[in-house]
């Protein structure tokens, strides 16, 4: 009984770690290619920043959080915002995230999910 119980464990386990791997890193991996018109560039994108997110203006509103931009020569800081009046009931904001390829490194920008 105890071989069959650690089969079962090992096999749960050996599953999650390759769903786990198949999903990549952090909640908001980007999948499938880059969108067109996709400028790569070579530097590595700062870490985000932290802020102290102000209070919650609405009961309705979403915290969009701010992100790394190119601006063709240096990247510079887009700060977040609490977004009023989101699209639907229930919808969350997927964060901007920068994506490293053999080409170099692009922004997928956030969006609505």
């Amino acid at each position: 009984m105890k071989l069959g119980k650690r089969w079962v464990y090992g096999s749960v386990a050996l599953g999650l770690a390759a769903l786990t791997a198949c999903a990549g890193y952090g909640p908001y991996r980007h999948y499938g290619p880059p969108p067109s018109g996709v400028v790569y560039i070579s530097q590595t994108p700062p870490p985000p920043r932290t802020v102290i997110i102000p209070p919650r203006p609405t009961s309705l509103s979403v915290w969009i959080g701010g992100y790394w931009d190119w601006n063709g020569a240096d990247f510079i800081w887009v700060d977040g915002r609490w977004h009023p009046n989101p699209p639907r009931a229930g919808a969350r904001w997927v964060p901007d995230q920068w994506v490293r390829t053999d080409k170099g490194w692009y922004r997928h920008p956030g969006r609505w999910k």
